[in-house]
This record gives C-alpha cells, structure tokens and sequence, in this order.
C-alpha cells in the first residue's frame, strides 16, 4: 500500500490463530512400469522416421500384445525326413506337413487339425478355416509389427488388436517356447538397410520422470497419455540419434503419417503397464474417485529398473494433496517398496491400497514353479510376469484352506507396524476397453483401483466418511470376480489381513474385510489408521500460523483452542467415540508438557489423544430360551 496522501488507511492482516480445515482423502496416486526394449530398428515406408520397437534373443518382447519369434525355416529348406520319420507319418496323433508362411505353420503347430489361413479382405479380417469346417476370424489392422500372410501379394498384417487374436498368439507362443523358438522381433515396416540402435532406458526414464501430474476424468488421463506416448517417441529418438535436437524430434513426431502415429498410440495403450492403468482408473473414477496422479517408470526389459524408492520420491514429494497410493497390477516388491514409502519411513500420510497376486493357490499353475516371491516357468530362467498367458487354473488349484501356513501367503502381503495400507483380492473381470466384439468382451484386472475408488467413494458420500469403514460397499463396473471365496475360505485369509471382495447374494460384488497390514493390533483397521492420517494432515497444514509466533502462554492456548475447536466438529460428525466430547478426545497444551528447556530450544509441543470409532466387524447376536413361567 501506498501512503501519499495524509489520511487513515486500512489494511487487513493475516495474524492469530486460524481454525483447522479439514484436509482431503480421496486423491490417488497411481505407479504403473512400463517395460520397453533396449534396442530399436529404423522404420521404412509410412513409418520411415520413426524407430520401432525390436527385441533380442531370450528377451520376451509384446508389441501390441503379440510377439516376434525367429522367422521359421521355409518347407524347401526343412531337413529331408529320415525312413523313421515316414514310417511314424501314418501315426493318428501325427500332424501332416505343412507349407506356405510361418504364421500358418505356427498356427497349424498349436491347433488341433489342418488349418488354413487366408488374406485380409476389405473388412480387415482374418480368415482361418480347418478340414472339420471350423472357423477363425480375427479382425486386424495395418501396423508396425506385422506377419506376412500372403506371400504373392506380400501383405504384412498385425494380427494384435483383438483378444481372440490374443489367445491365438499366447497359443502359439507358449508352444514356441517348449520347442526353443527363440525371438528374434523382425518387424514389418524396418528399414533393413540401416543398422538397428541402442538406447539408454534408464537415461529416458530420468527426463520423463517428474512429479505426477493430475486429472479429474478418464478425457484428462486419455489427453496425457497421448502426451505420454508422444514424449516418449522424442524421446528415443534423441537417444538414437545423438545429433537430434528436441525441437525436430517433436517436428518427426508432428509430421509422422497418420497411421504409423496411431500404431505407435496403440503400442503404449496395449502395452500391460499401460492397460492395468487404464483399467485401474476406469474403475477408480467410476466407484467415487475424485483425482488421480499416475506416475509411470520405464525400465529395460529382463532388467531390475530405476529404484522404486527414488521413483516414489521424484513422483509424490512434490504431490503434498496425494492421500492414498496404489500400484495396479505390480509384483511384491513395488507393494512393498509403497507401503514403505506411505509409512513412517517415508512421507508418513499416506495410506497404501495393494492386493495380492492375481492367484493365491495352495499350489503353482500348471507349468509354473513358486519361490519365495515369485512365480517361475518351470525350467526357465526368466519371471513370468503376465499370468494370462498361464493357463487357467482347475477349481481345485484354487483352494484357500490350509493357508495359515502358506509360504507363498506370508511372502507376497506386505507387512508393517502402524498398518499404513490394506491387501486386497482376488482380481477382477471387468469390461474391455479395446473389446473389438463378443469373444473378446471382457478382460482381467485388478483390484486396487476399484478399491481405492471405493474408499474415495465412501469418504464423501452422504452417511460415510474418512471414519466410516470402506467395506460393505459395492464395486461398480465389475462383471465377475477371478475366484469366488466362501466364509470358511475367507477365515484363514482375514486374519492374514487380506481383505477379499465377494459376491454376495442379493447384494453384487462387495468389499468384504477392512483390515490393514499392521503387526500392531491397535491398527488392524483400515478406517482407524485413516481416520488418524486425515486428523494429523488436517492439524498439520492447519497450523502454520503459529510457527515463530511468541512461545506463551497465549499462543499455546490459541493452537490448543484451535486443534480442539476441530476435533469438536469431528466429533459431531461421528468420527469420535464417546458419550461426550470430553470421552472423544483431550489436546494439551501448556507448562506441563512445554517445560523451559523446550521453550529455550524453540520446541513447542501439542499433545492429542482421540478416541476413534471401530467397525463392528463381527456382528454376535445371542438367542436364549425362556422357560415358561408357571402362575
């Protein structure tokens, strides 16, 4: 303000104490990992100044969900058949020779019969017709990663875009592997005249890392990612050429033709960190979510990545409004590595939804080993990270008793002492987003978005509240669960602390359970410990004002004042216990707890004790007879 002309002026001032505002619980943070390979190959024709997607030898590479294998020996060069060989021809579990492409020869080594495999059309749809008069139709779509199905016309087509084309390919490409075929990720599209380059993932990952932005919709998530997407272009395109500038690498991506941009679109949305993404957030609005910020590493494929640590940091330090955390889809460590970073031994406010792995079995699926922590093809060296390319497991490898002392149990739930976030299973079925007809209708996801959709949910609609359990509480947007647990089955995991959503008759598909992870017993309760985290972060961000105010007695009683003046308000609102306020909870604040020596080094102190509300998480009604009275 300006004082020119004499006069009175007046002029407001923030000073004393202000009240406690309540803080918000409902935004999420989301971690997906994306694994993209170390090597590309410059691209020709429509996709001529882009680098492709390539894959190395004994490296599992997904490129729109299918995947490159080393090209087969043609019918002319295969090996001339022994007299053995002839004499077992005539043998009825023998399959008979076949001719033409690879991908026809792939096909006739996975399924049943003779097949045979006809060119797109001009409705983009493969054709595959057996001797029996069955048939296969997969609609496809022109692409950067492509399989020649005809050879005279030398049509290359992407057989990707569909989940029936899918389990075609997860066919032939678990029988791939049990024969040895190893990858070799020619693409269609590549450029063989040029040399394939290498780029730094971890290098990538370090410039597009950052603190997670935010958005209120899937429009706000769909409009990133195709941000995303296109950074990531830039991006891989400055490591493969040192002397590209970050200005003409955006112009590439600018003027790239139309269809090679979608292919590269589609590549990012297919990709299985990008998916559970997708279908994490679908479920997380569509349940009550308010605000999400995902946060996504890249890593080489086959390697261990960033440090989750350093990656949590970067991403949510800066995200002070971020009250829960969930990584979708993710193995045990990136659980572990956020129910760490949600505690104490992190940010300390935070509040972590897991899940545990899509299968919790007595026993390994078919063709799998279980360690410790993980599962592992049996007799291979490499992590099996998508389970849907296992086979399904029989009702019977899905029994939950005898898990008290399950070694896969205890080691795939995260543990800590204060119960700074809860587990949650099984996984769920739910709509496809990319569903391009009836076979391919729904798909697989899981859970932790759904919850923490639930629990925003909760928080703010009319009855509930941070205080208020998030259980009973129907998921939306659910078609059906992966495995259905009974009340017997449930016993064993709801002591383990794994909260296990059900359906329930007459009711849908609900939470069922609302304990956290805490060793300490005090926290067995998921609505406890957020009851306290929104109580602390409300107090916390409250009472700035009173920092280097005088350390008196009048300022002490002005914060105590303060802090209780809110803790009233919650009171009122049910989040305390009590039959009065003075039962509910007690702020001390003077000479008693801030003797001298304290006041000397700057420290003052408050001292809060509440009196939260418990769910009644087992209901025991008591019925007794009453013998009849004789007059």
């Amino acid at each position: 303000m300006n004082y020119r002309t004499p006069g009175v002026y007046i002029e407001e001032i923030s000073n004393g104490p202000r009240p406690v505002q309540a803080s918000s619980t409902t935004e999420t943070g989301f971690v997906a990992v994306i694994e993209i390979p170390t090597q590309f190959v410059p691209g020709g024709g429509g996709a001529s100044n882009m680098y492709l997607p390539g894959s190395t030898e004994d490296v599992h590479m997904y490129w729109n969900r299918a995947r490159a294998f080393r090209r087969l020996a043609p019918a002319s060069d295969a090996p001339a058949a022994s007299k053995d060989d002839k004499k077992s021809k005539g043998k009825k579990d023998d399959k008979p020779a076949v001719a033409g492409n690879e991908f026809q020869q792939l096909v006739s080594e996975v399924l049943p019969g003779q097949w045979d495999v006809k060119s797109p059309t001009g409705d983009s749809k493969v054709t595959m017709s057996s001797a029996k008069g069955e048939m296969l139709r997969f609609p496809v779509s022109r692409a950067l990663m492509s399989v020649t199905v005809d050879a005279s016309s030398k049509a290359e087509w992407d057989l990707s875009f569909s989940e029936a084309s899918n389990k075609v390919m997860e066919l032939i490409a678990a029988h791939a592997e049990e024969q040895g075929v190893a990858h070799t990720g020619e693409l269609g599209c590549v450029d063989k005249t040029q040399k394939p380059i290498t780029v730094d993932v971890d290098a990538i990952h370090e410039r597009m890392h950052g603190t997670a932005p935010s958005f209120s919709s899937m429009d706000g998530f769909h409009a990133w990612r195709t941000e995303w997407s296109a950074n990531l272009f830039v991006q891989i395109l400055l490591e493969g050429d040192k002397k590209m500038t970050p200005s003409k690498a955006e112009i590439m991506w600018d003027s790239l033709d139309a269809s090679a941009q979608n292919a590269w679109l589609n590549w990012v949305r297919t990709h299985p960190g990008m998916r559970r993404l997708e279908l994490s957030l679908v479920g997380f609005f569509s349940n009550g979510g308010a605000t999400a910020f995902p946060a996504v590493a890249l890593q080489a494929e086959g390697t261990g990545g960033p440090a989750k640590r350093a990656f949590l940091e970067k991403a949510y330090d800066g995200a002070s409004a971020v009250a829960m955390l969930c990584a979708p889809g993710l193995e045990f460590g990136w659980q572990q590595a956020i129910l760490e970073y949600a505690g104490p031994a992190g940010r300390g406010d935070l509040f972590a939804v897991l899940e545990a792995p899509r299968y919790l079995m007595t026993k390994p699926p078919r063709g799998v080993e279980v360690t410790e922590t993980r599962w592992l093809k049996a007799g291979g060296s490499y992590e099996v990270r998508e389970m849907q390319v296992l086979a399904e497991p029989s009702s019977k490898e899905l029994r939950f008793l005898g898990f008290a002392a399950d070694i896969v149990l205890d080691r795939c739930t995260p543990r800590d002492d204060k119960g700074h976030g809860a587990v949650y299973s099984p996984w769920l079925i739910v709509d496809n987003p990319l569903s391009t007809g009836p076979s391919d209708k729904y798909i697989v996801a899981p859970p932790a978005g759904f919850v923490a959709g639930v629990i925003a949910g909760t928080d703010t609609k009319a009855g509930g509240g941070v205080h208020k359990a998030p259980a009973n509480e129907p998921v939306l947007g659910v078609a059906e669960l992966v495995t259905s647990v009974s009340d017997r089955e449930q016993a064993s995991l709801n002591v383990k602390g794994i909260n296990i959503i059900r359906h329930r008759p007459g009711a849908g598909i609900r939470i069922w359970g609302a304990r956290t992870v805490a060793a300490d017993a005090l926290w067995n309760y998921v609505n406890v410990r957020r009851l306290f985290l929104f109580v602390e972060r409300s107090v916390r961000d409250s009472v700035n004002w009173a920092v280097f105010q005088p350390n008196n007695n009048q300022t002490r009683e002005n914060l105590k004042n303060s802090i209780a003046a809110f803790l009233f308000r919650c009171y009122n609102e049910g989040m305390l216990d009590g039959d009065s306020w003075q039962d509910s909870f007690t702020v001390q604040c003077d000479k008693e707890n801030n003797p001298e020596a304290d006041i000397r080094s700057g420290l003052l102190t408050v001292d809060v004790q509440i009196r939260p509300v418990f769910p009644a998480e087992f209901v025991r009604i008591r019925f007794s007879q009453t013998p009849m009275q004789v007059g």
